[in-house]
């Protein structure tokens, strides 16, 4: 499911890159906001397991990690080295906030749940 809606946001950027009119169905639930700071986004009522209190989505957040690839210049060598941070749910703000702290430049920010079945 989470694909599913994942799918859908990237669609939406897409078809605003291209200059497309957006109009979304009420069974979406998304609406695109058009942001003074040059930074758009897709505001949902819900998320893809239907959730909308705080409580549930910060559970859901503080569940997940991320792992965040960042180019750095390393000091030793001189050479550029791809560098992934792996992230728990609870410090991805903090991790953010330091991001102009570190050397280098972000490239990716993938999200998953660890399996915690072991």
């Amino acid at each position: 499911m989470t694909d599913e809606i994942s799918n859908k946001v990237i669609s939406i950027f897409q078809k605003h890159r291209r200059g497309d009119h957006f109009h979304f169905e009420v069974e979406e639930g998304g609406e695109m906001i058009i942001s003074h700071d040059g930074f758009n986004y897709v505001s949902i009522k819900h998320d893809s397991n239907g959730l909308n209190d705080e409580d549930s989505l910060n559970e859901v957040g503080e569940a997940k990690h991320y792992v965040v690839k960042m180019m750095e210049l390393h000091h030793d060598s001189g050479n550029v080295r791809l560098n992934n941070y792996f992230v728990p749910g609870k410090r991805i703000e903090e991790f953010m906030l330091s991001l102009s702290q570190r050397p280098g430049k972000l490239l990716e920010i993938k999200q998953f749940i660890p399996d915690t079945t072991a």
